[in-house]
């Protein structure tokens, strides 16, 4: 018999509280809408898993091991049996360092409280439950934000309708992948969904926002009943947006942009599970295993320009640029920026552990990854598995930036800058990729 529990929780800032997201320093004065960590326990035989969902842009493994310490303690669900994920939000409190964005210290010792009483609730309200997997597309969403250009470069984000563009420098991954959990009597309790979607941003910057997951929630929740507890994660989205170059602007506002995207992606999660047969009995699993990470070499040469940038002696000869600089030049107004990332990526240990974590839902699996994977390695997990479903749930369990292929190394462009948001070392990504797919095997 399977048993399923949902809890949550809300986590929005205080008013003031720094947000994370760009490159420019934001502080919250207001909010548009209420940021949730939400929980997911499913119970089957002899095993318990925690899929637990957080609108925030990313969580840190220190955050992660005292949430997961103190859910054990207070539940007895073993700690690599869950998982901790965020959206991705970027009208989020920050909760890493990046750029030139703090975290507030007394909301990061606040935040795994609130992460764990969403699972203590969960696992306290534990019913019987039937549960049903699928997938399904969604049509005009997804976007590769990485184009080749007609000077040999390739750039992000290039502008709509540029003349410039020759066209998209990696694929899309449009699936929605969907968990619908129901009660016996066929209400549905939860819907778990996944989407390889950057995030499709509010019109505010500086009102705290859950973007268009929290739409999500919301869209789902009217359609199916307003108890069901929707959670929309991240997947391989470190090189997808919701902007169609190719294409004209939809005249809508970002906030109504989100709501529309977010309508469409909760119709393909209940499409993707709706005529699925449901089981009330199926088998769960987890499984871990630590890998350690290299950071990236940070030449010498970068060292010193980056500190004659921050003393104002650069050489404004066009040809001195970084190392890691292939093609496209960070543009004039974030040099000081990248000068001071490249000084803190220098002054990092030279490997760091992190874990990759897989978690089985009968024929689902889910890759829990430590950053923003380009869609590419996404790809590959998928195309691992056979039969069934396997997906990357990015952001997850902890943050090491984005995990770009070697081919994108090669092209250069704004996610292989060296910066804390950047830092490990050409490789990673294929790495844990190839680590993945050898615990599902």
């Amino acid at each position: 018999m399977i048993k399923v529990g949902r809890g949550k929780r809300t986590i929005t800032p205080p008013i003031g509280s720094p947000i994370a997201g760009l490159f420019e320093q934001r502080t919250a004065t207001s909010v548009a809408d209420d940021l949730y960590v939400r929980a997911l326990v499913i119970e089957s035989g002899q095993e318990t898993i925690a899929l637990i969902l957080c609108d925030l842009i990313c969580i840190s493994k220190t955050t992660v091991d005292v949430a997961k310490s103190r859910i054990s303690e207070l539940t007895g669900i073993q700690s690599d049996r869950v998982m901790i994920s965020c959206t991705h939000t970027h009208t989020g409190p920050a909760t890493v360092s990046l750029f030139n964005t703090n975290p507030d210290p007394m909301y990061l010792a606040w935040l795994p409280v609130a992460i764990a009483d969403s699972v203590v609730q969960a696992a306290r309200d534990l019913v019987p439950a039937k549960i049903a997997t699928g997938s399904a597309l969604v049509d005009d969403v997804c976007f590769n934000r990485r184009f080749h250009m007609n000077d040999g470069t390739v750039q992000m984000n290039p502008g709509v309708l540029n003349p410039a563009v020759l066209g998209p420098a990696g694929p899309i991954d449009p699936e929605v992948l969907a968990i619908r959990v129901e009660a016996l009597d066929g209400a549905v309790l939860a819907l778990w969904a996944n989407l390889s979607l950057h995030y499709v941003g509010a019109s505010d910057p500086v009102a705290i926002s859950a973007d268009y997951f929290g739409h999500f929630s919301q869209g789902v929740a009217a359609l199916v009943g307003g108890e069901c507890c929707a959670m929309l994660t991240n997947g391989a989205s470190g090189n997808t947006n919701n902007v169609d170059v190719a294409g004209s602007t939809s005249g809508a506002s970002a906030t109504e942009q989100a709501q529309r995207v977010a309508t469409a992606v909760a119709a393909a999660a209940i499409v993707a599970t709706a005529m699925e047969p449901r089981v009330e009995s199926i088998q769960l699993g987890a499984r871990t295993t630590p890998v350690a990470v290299k950071r990236r070499e940070i030449a010498n040469a970068d060292i010193l320009l980056a500190k004659q940038i921050l003393v104002g002696q650069e050489n404004r000869d066009p040809a001195g640029r970084f190392s890691f600089e292939v093609g496209r030049q960070i543009p004039g107004p974030q040099r000081e920026t990248y000068a001071r990332e490249v000084l803190d990526v220098a002054a990092m240990p030279n490997d760091y552990l992190v874990e990759i974590q897989v978690i089985r839902i009968g024929d689902l699996q889910l890759v829990a990854a430590p950053g923003e994977m380009f869609v590419e390695l996404g790809l590959a997990i998928k195309q691992s598995v056979s039969p069934g479903h396997a997906t990357i749930v990015g952001l997850a369990n902890d943050y090491i930036g984005y995990l770009p292929t070697l081919e994108a190394f090669d092209q250069g462009g704004y996610e292989t800058w060296a910066a804390r948001s950047a830092w490990p070392a050409p490789g990673t990504g294929e790495a844990l990729i190839q680590m993945a797919i050898a615990m599902l095997d």
